[in-house]
């Protein structure tokens, strides 16, 4: 059963990761990426800091929600390989700039997440 609820989670995550990769930039900047990454950053924090309290009798929909829906909405190499790609290119600036975006704003999203779902929890 857990198999199910994780299926379906991933599958609205993929969507919406999806959606979210149709969003670009003329400078070739991986904005969907970066969006899809921090928004998953902000409900990890958020839903696993409400997670604790509220679904821990409902574990099915917790790994639908974590490990389907962030999982799929989230990606790690996706972003390594565009890391990858700005080396290639010699887009030193550019990658730097989206790695630090990405882990500190990452970081930053989670943390907010984590203290808005103290609120609810």
């Amino acid at each position: 059963m857990q198999y199910l609820f994780i299926f379906f989670g991933g599958a609205i995550g993929a969507l919406l990761r999806y959606g979210l990769s149709l969003i670009s930039d003329s400078s070739g900047f991986p904005t969907g990426t970066l969006y899809a990454n921090l928004i998953g950053a902000f409900l990890m924090g958020l839903l696993g800091t409400v997670a604790i309290k509220y679904f821990n009798n409902n574990l099915l929909l917790k790994k639908g929600i974590t490990t389907g829906f962030l999982g799929a909405l989230t990606t790690f190499s996706t972003f390594q390989f565009e890391l990858i790609r700005f080396l290639e290119q010699s887009a030193y600036v550019l990658m730097f700039t989206y790695a630090l975006l990405s882990y500190v704003l990452g970081l930053l999203f989670c943390y907010i997440g984590v203290k808005l779902g103290g609120y609810f929890s």
